[in-house]
C-alpha cells in the first residue's frame, strides 16, 4: 500500500457508506476509514424516530436511530472518524480534510462519496414574503425536538406531502404539536394515497393545489397566504412552516473535484457499478439518488464495497471508455447516468429512474435502433422506479451512441 494512508476513505456514515464498509470488511479489506462531519454517525435516519427503516434488510419496522445501530453491529471493526469534515477531492485518491486539530492531506487507494441528501430550504423554492423565526426542514425539526429537546411552535404548516412530510407529522405529534395544514402544489399527494389517512386521523387538511404567496410578520410568524384552485386565496394563521421533502444530493466536494457532473442535475456521472468518471471513486446513495429509502441505499451501498473490494483485489478495471444514458423531460435523473461495456460478451445492469410527474404509459430504453426495454409502467414522483436486467452486446454497441431512456404516452 506504498504511498496511501488507506486502502478505502467513505465520505459519509449514513446508511450507504456503512453498508459499503461492511461488505468491504467482509470481502478481506481492513483497512477502512469512515469520515463524518457531524458529531454522531449515521446520517438523516438518527434524528427519525418512527418505524420506517429495515424492512428490506431486516425484515421488521425499525426506528431509525434503532436501525443505524443494528447497521453498526455488523461492522464492529470499521473506523468511523466524526467531527471531519472533507473539504477538497484531488486526483490519484487524494482529499484534503479538516479536523479540531486541524487540516491535513491524505491518499487512499479508493475514495466512496456517501454524503447524503438535504432537504430544499425555503429560499431555494423561490417562495415570496418575508422571513420571521419559525421556518425550517423536516431535518432540522427532528433536531430540535428529538435531540434537543424543544418545542419549536405549537401550530405549524408543513410544506410537502412526501413521505418525509408525514415524518413530520410523526414527530409533531409525538412532541404533542398539532399542525394547522399541509400543502401540496399537485393535485395529489406526492407520498402513498393511505398516507392522507393519517393526517385524517389527526384532523389535519390536506390543501392540494396549493402554493404560498405570503408568508406574513417580519420577527414571528403568526400567517401564511396560499393559492388554490378553488378559492383566489386563503389565510392561514400558524407560529411555523416546515419545508419538507424537494431532497437534492449532498454533492458540494464532488462540485468542486474533477469528476464528471450531470449538467443539469449537477449529480456526479455513475456507471452501473458506481464508479464516476475516476475509477478510484464510486459515489453512492442519496448522493446521486435523492431521495430513496435508507433500507434500499444500505442494500446499494453493500454491492459497492463488494465490488470495489474485486478492484482492490484487481480481480476487475472498469473500462476507460463509456456510453452515457440520456432522457426526455418527464425523468428528473437515471442511476446508473453512464454505462461502462463489460470485457465480457454481453453488458447487464438495472437502470433507476424518478419522474418529475406522475406518468403512466410505456417505458423505453433504447440504443440507436436496438430496443433494449419496452414495457408499461405506472411512474409517480419521488418513486424508484427500477428496470432490470438491461442487456448490451458488448461486441456491437456502438460506444458513440448514447443509451436513451424515453416515457412514451
Amino acid at each position: 500500500m506504498s504511498g496511501f494512508d488507506h486502502d478505502v476513505v467513505i465520505v459519509g456514515s449514513g446508511p450507504s457508506g456503512i453498508a459499503a464498509a461492511t461488505a468491504l470488511w467482509r470481502a478481506g479489506i481492513k483497512d477502512i476509514v469512515i469520515y463524518e462531519r457531524e458529531d454522531q454517525i449515521g446520517g438523516i435516519p438518527r434524528h427519525t424516530h418512527h418505524p420506517s427503516f429495515g424492512l428490506l434488510v431486516f425484515k421488521r419496522p425499525m426506528t431509525g436511530p434503532k436501525f443505524i445501530r443494528a447497521l453498526v453491529r455488523r461492522c464492529p471493526d470499521v473506523r468511523f472518524e466524526t467531527n471531519t469534515t472533507v473539504t477538497a477531492l484531488g486526483l490519484g485518491g487524494e482529499l484534503e480534510i479538516a479536523t479540531v486539530s486541524g487540516t491535513r492531506t491524505i491518499r487512499a487507494r479508493h475514495i466512496i462519496l456517501a454524503t447524503g441528501a438535504r432537504e430544499a430550504p425555503r429560499h431555494a423554492r423561490l417562495v415570496p414574503g418575508l422571513r420571521p423565526q419559525g421556518i425550517m426542514t423536516t431535518g432540522a425539526l427532528q433536531q430540535f425536538i428529538y435531540s434537543s429537546k424543544l418545542r419549536p411552535f405549537e401550530r405549524p404548516v408543513i410544506v410537502g406531502t412526501e413521505l418525509v412530510s408525514f415524518s413530520a407529522l410523526w414527530t409533531l405529534r409525538h412532541a404533542g404539536i398539532k399542525p394547522a395544514a399541509m400543502i401540496e402544489e399537485n393535485s395529489r399527494i406526492t407520498a402513498y394515497r393511505p398516507a392522507a389517512l393519517f393526517a385524517r386521523l389527526l384532523g389535519v387538511p390536506i390543501h392540494d393545489n396549493a402554493k404560498i404567496t405570503n408568508i406574513d410578520e417580519i420577527e414571528t410568524l403568526k400567517q401564511i397566504t396560499i393559492d388554490t384552485a378553488s378559492r383566489e386565496s386563503m389565510i392561514i394563521p400558524c407560529d411555523g412552516l416546515i419545508f419538507s421533502g424537494s431532497f437534492v444530493g449532498e454533492n458540494s466536494i464532488a462540485a468542486a473535484s474533477h469528476l464528471t457532473l450531470n449538467p443539469r442535475s449537477r449529480i456526479p456521472q455513475v456507471d452501473q457499478n458506481w464508479i464516476t468518471s475516476d475509477p478510484a471513486v464510486s459515489a453512492i446513495g442519496n448522493a446521486i439518488h435523492p431521495a430513496d429509502m435508507g433500507d434500499q441505499c444500505y442494500l446499494e451501498g453493500l454491492k459497492t464495497g463488494a465490488y470495489v473490494a474485486k478492484l482492490l483485489a484487481g480481480k476487475l478495471a472498469p473500462a476507460a471508455e463509456f456510453m452515457r444514458i440520456q432522457h426526455n423531460a418527464g425523468i428528473k435523473m437515471t442511476t446508473p447516468s453512464i454505462v461502462r461495456l463489460e470485457k465480457t460478451g454481453e453488458t447487464r445492469f438495472d437502470l433507476a429512474f424518478h419522474v418529475t410527474d406522475a406518468f403512466n404509459g410505456t417505458v423505453r430504453v433504447s440504443q440507436g435502433k436496438d430496443v433494449l426495454y419496452h414495457k408499461t409502467r405506472h411512474c409517480l414522483p419521488t418513486r424508484r422506479i427500477m428496470l432490470k436486467n438491461i442487456r448490451l452486446q458488448s461486441c456491437t454497441a456502438d460506444k458513440d451512441q448514447p443509451v436513451s431512456v424515453l416515457l412514451m404516452g
